[in-house]
């Protein structure tokens, strides 16, 4: 029986397997009392959220961490988690400074700490990262700080069979 699963970007019904889970905010704002929500603000790309005693705020960007496919089809070369990082607020003005500027490549990579909570045993939630921003309209890569011993580290640095790809779709999709 084939896997059927409804897009969250376009809202249509697709058959296979997803290739590509997000996450809709980072968990720091699902956590977030109403209050503190309502004087954030957050899009498809950037999340601020201010802290609990107003004092500050805490800075996030969507970013996509690769995990290399090793035995699929040319198509599927990878499965990525769309996720959340934190940035420092010195790097994430910079992002926003240059978010439209085709030269934002050049940035050099940004230090970052994963800001979900993904399927892994341990939590993957404040592993460190580091974005290396892209073009406009293209999401920063995510890459994972190789020295850290987690299983979706070694996911990254080492790839995965289209077999994990599936038992990945079937955690996140509630199967």
């Amino acid at each position: 029986m084939a896997t059927t699963w409804r897009c969250g970007t376009c809202s249509d019904q697709h058959s296979g397997l997803a290739m590509v889970f997000g996450l809709a905010a980072p968990d720091p704002w699902i956590a977030a009392a109403e209050a503190q929500r309502a004087a954030g603000v957050i899009n498809a790309d950037t999340c601020v959220l201010p802290d609990e005693d107003g004092d500050g705020a805490h800075h996030f960007v969507r970013g996509q961490l690769a995990l290399p496919i090793v035995d699929g089809a040319r198509d599927q070369d990878a499965f990525v988690w769309s996720i959340w990082v934190s940035l420092s607020e010195q790097n994430m003005m910079l992002q926003a400074q240059r978010w439209t500027d085709a030269e934002r490549v050049n940035l050099p990579p940004m230090f970052a700490w994963v800001c979900n909570d993904l399927p892994y045993v341990p939590t993957s939630a404040l592993l460190a990262a580091r974005i290396h921003t892209r073009e406009p309209g293209v999401a920063p890569l995510v890459e994972l700080d190789p020295a850290v011993d987690h299983p979706l580290v070694h996911e990254q640095l080492h790839g995965i069979t289209m077999h994990r790809a599936a038992e990945i779709n079937r955690q996140a999709l509630g199967r």
